[in-house]
């Protein structure tokens, strides 16, 4: 058998298959085109934020405001009652009894004293009125002498009431002294009777200042 016929049938066969492929494939046109990706998500967006107001000034630094200082006494308080803040209580002497005391008993002791010194000065030199050096009690010791002229007993009674007087004044206004209360910032400065020893075995009353 001859093989040139195979061949050939083989090489027609072969022709065939392939055009009808490829008139199969143009038929069939290109493959679907895939499907777009997704389009990426936008960026967020940037917060919108009012537009700033017109400007304000500071609020201003607060004032200090300070109370006036209260009186510098307080004459009217009594022990007991509560004492203000800033203040401190003392003890002061009634200058309305002391002063007026000390006046009217050294007046009438200095003239006490001028009488008894022109007595002994005097061309009789009897020192009659003597007694009028001690103080107070001079005018009544001179009151009961013999030696006084006519006339004297009356000045030498005013003369003893009126150092009794003063001296009572004197006393009471040291003895009894008035309480009132004073603001801190003012100087601390009291007077207060104190018993002292005078001489080697006498007694008296003294006056002590505390600044």
């Amino acid at each position: 058998m001859n093989p040139r016929p195979v061949i050939a049938v083989l090489a027609i066969g072969a022709t065939f298959v392939a055009s009808i492929g490829s008139a199969h494939g143009q038929a069939a046109g290109p493959p679907p085109a895939s499907a777009p990706a997704p389009a990426p998500y936008p960026p967020p967006a940037a917060p919108q934020y009012p537009p700033p107001g017109p400007y304000q000034q500071p609020y201003p630094p607060p004032q200090l405001m300070y109370a006036p200082p209260g009186p510098r006494y307080i004459k009217d308080w009594e022990e007991g009652q509560p004492v203000p803040y800033g203040y401190h209580p003392e003890s002061r002497a009634r200058k309305g009894l002391v002063i007026p005391g000390a006046v009217v008993l050294g007046v009438a002791y200095l003239l006490s004293t001028l009488i008894a010194s022109e007595d002994s000065n005097s061309t009789y030199g009897q020192d009659r009125y003597e007694a009028l050096y001690i103080p107070v009690l001079g005018p009544f010791i001179q009151l009961f002498s013999d030696s006084n002229a006519p006339g004297d007993n009356q000045a030498f009674a005013l003369d003893a009431l009126a150092q009794s007087a003063g001296l009572a004044m004197l006393v009471c206004g040291l003895a009894f002294p008035r309480h009132i209360l004073v603001r801190n910032d003012m100087g601390v400065v009291s007077v207060v009777p104190t018993p002292m020893t005078i001489g080697r075995g006498g007694t008296g009353l003294g006056l002590v200042a505390r600044f």
